[in-house]
């Protein structure tokens, strides 16, 4: 079954929730990825699941000409109006199934786009296609099944609560690809080689209390719905204890780590 967070709609209703809420610590990644795709002047770069562009704006401005694309329209509104002077052409696409040449880009990056693909498999042969062959691809996935942060610290409460109880939030992408071996062997099977698996961590900045059942991120999280009133509450006092190691203030600075992937397009 596809989960909101697959549709389009959810993404055109949330996005300056996301701006303001996850952009901050989502673009530490997306520049990480711009330095590992080493980007030259004239590059062309497609960037995969843009969001409002922070990738696309980061490679811009490293010499990069950009083709940047999502299935949300309100997402490339918000590019179109950040775009400026930089070469950054923004369209409405699938990236399950690119309306693009073969054999085409210099590069391609998506940050946490392909993992939440309802078909992520076609996102990573679609990110191989259209990549000249020798080009490099920058792909980034968490390193965890359950996302960042509410979703990590309600996961680690249930774990802790019930280690033997398994856990399902519904998009196999992000379970699939958040093992570096299993996601290494996905992508030579997309059709890339010369893979190598880097890791960066950046803080999470949350409000210190954001865990409460009241909060739109806790109290309709996929990994607290449908459990019983007794069920939530304790998921969530031991996510507030757990998150208690992170305070600053009136903050939670939580470590989050992902792993990006550097790998280059075999010759065909």
């Amino acid at each position: 079954m596809t989960q909101p967070i697959q549709t389009a709609d959810y993404w055109d209703e949330t996005v300056d929730g996301y701006i303001a809420g996850a952009e901050p610590f989502t673009a530490l990644f997306c520049h990480d990825a711009v330095a590992l795709a080493e980007i030259e002047p004239g590059t062309t770069l497609l960037d995969i699941a843009t969001g409002p562009g922070a990738l696309a704006v980061a490679a811009a401005e490293a010499g990069a000409s950009v083709t940047a694309i999502d299935f949300s329209q309100g997402m490339i509104d918000r590019l179109l109006t950040r775009a400026g002077s930089h070469p950054i052409e923004a369209r409405r696409m699938d990236g399950q199934a690119l309306d693009l040449p073969s054999d085409h880009f210099d590069r391609v990056c998506s940050v946490f786009g392909i993992p939440l693909f309802p078909d992520w498999r076609a996102g990573l042969a679609e990110a191989a296609r259209v990549l000249r062959p020798g080009g490099r691809a920058v792909i980034g996935v968490a390193d965890n099944p359950y996302g960042f942060g509410p979703n990590q610290l309600l996961a680690q409460a249930r774990l802790a609560l019930w280690p033997d109880e398994p856990i399902d939030i519904g998009v196999p992408g992000m379970a699939a690809l958040s093992d570096r071996d299993a996601f290494s062997t996905e992508l030579e099977r997309a059709g890339f080689g010369d893979i190598a698996m880097h890791q960066r961590s950046h803080d999470i900045v949350l409000p210190a209390d954001i865990l409460t059942n009241e909060s739109p991120m806790i109290g309709s999280n996929p990994l607290i719905v449908g459990l019983d009133d007794t069920k939530r509450d304790a998921v969530i006092a031991e996510a507030t204890r757990i998150a208690e190691q992170w305070r600053d203030a009136d903050v939670i600075r939580m470590p989050s780590t992902a792993h990006l992937a550097v790998a280059v397009k075999r010759g065909s």
